[in-house]
């Protein structure tokens, strides 16, 4: 059987996680995966503050923690409906968008899931074959 050039094997593991290059793009990669989780939380932060802001100029004498902590509140149902809506919804397209533009490994991965898919029908139909002319 011939190996396919993007077959995962022995030689990616060596090509792609040994060495000290690599070593340092898995840091780098885990480094930034680090800060986009803290940049998210960051940023849910600047929008509450920007809210209570626009909240708390329309007051002349404003406790402005009361008014972060009560829009924080009121915000915590609409975060949560739209990261429902998110789930649901909007990660499905993403994944679409990502398996679409993918690179040659998560092309063939998907090639090589649909085949097996392929296969096991296969098998499936060849043993109901069986099972039907052996009763």
């Amino acid at each position: 059987m011939i190996e396919s050039p993007f077959e995962i094997n022995a030689n990616s593991e060596k090509r792609f996680m040994q060495g000290k290059i690599n070593l340092l793009i898995r840091l780098y990669y885990y480094f930034q995966e680090g800060v986009n989780q803290l940049n998210s939380v960051r940023t849910l932060g600047y929008a509450l503050i920007g809210i209570a802001g626009v909240f708390a100029v329309s007051q002349s004498e404003a406790n402005y923690w009361g008014i972060i902590i009560a829009v924080g509140l009121i915000s915590i149902p609409i975060f949560v409906v739209a990261g429902y809506l998110w789930v649901k919804r909007g990660r499905k397209s993403t994944e679409y968008f990502a398996l679409k533009y993918t690179s040659t490994y998560g092309k063939y991965g998907v090639q090589m899931q649909e085949r097996q898919m392929q296969l096991l029908e296969e098998i499936n139909e060849e043993i109901k074959k069986l099972n039907n002319k052996s009763v």
